[in-house]
């Protein structure tokens, strides 16, 4: 086929459609009625479907109602919380307060050695022929040996003594002068003026077969 002949068939061709495309309607009815000119089988279609009723897209979405319950159990169910358990209250323990003891003399002391004092109405007149003269050190709590005596001495009370439980007569002694005693060494002079004692201090010899009361 030639050139020319070939413009010609397609030209013909073109002529062709434009008459059967002016044949259909210009707007298309989805849910009107079907142009006589579409095959049986589009008729039979719409016949068992139905008008077709297009939805928008926006609401073919989720249902409202459906987003409001998701949301009320969203709210409604909140994160477990973690409760810390209450730390236990410490009560403070009580104070033991001690009481404070009252300041003991040295005489206070001495008498504390004491059990059953009994002082004489008038000094007693007593003879032995060897006695150790004893005098209480109150600072060191402790019996000292003053030294021995023989003859007569002056009591002025009778007691028992704590340490030992024996008897005791309690003999008034001038320092270096009583009873021949009168070289009391420098260290034993230096304890009994520690204590707070002068001239004078009360000594004791125990009461035995060998000490006798006289007059």
């Amino acid at each position: 086929m030639s050139h020319r002949y070939r413009w010609i068939f397609l030209a013909g061709v073109v002529v062709a459609l434009s008459g059967c495309l002016s044949t259909l309607p210009t707007t298309m009815d989805v849910n009107g009625p079907l142009p006589a000119t579409l095959p049986p089988l589009a008729q039979t279609l719409r016949a068992t479907i139905g008008p077709t009723n297009l939805v928008p897209a926006q609401e073919a979405a989720v249902p409202a109602s459906t987003m409001t319950a998701t949301a009320a159990i969203i709210v409604a169910t909140p994160p477990p919380v973690t409760t810390a358990p209450p730390t236990p209250t410490l009560v403070p323990a009580p104070t033991l307060v001690l009481p404070t003891l009252p300041a003991l003399s040295s005489e206070e002391r001495w008498r504390l050695q004491q059990l059953n004092r009994q002082i004489f109405a008038e000094p007693r007149l007593y003879t032995t022929k060897r006695s150790e003269l004893y005098w209480y050190d109150p600072v060191n709590q402790q019996s000292v040996l003053i030294g021995i005596i023989n003859g007569e001495f002056m009591a002025q009370a009778t007691f028992t003594f704590r340490e030992n439980n024996q008897l005791s007569l309690e003999v008034p002694y001038h320092i270096n002068h009583s009873y021949g005693l009168s070289s009391l060494s420098p260290a034993l002079i230096e304890r009994i003026r520690t204590a707070g004692y002068d001239e004078w201090i009360e000594t004791f010899v125990f009461l035995t077969p060998d000490v006798q009361a006289k007059g």
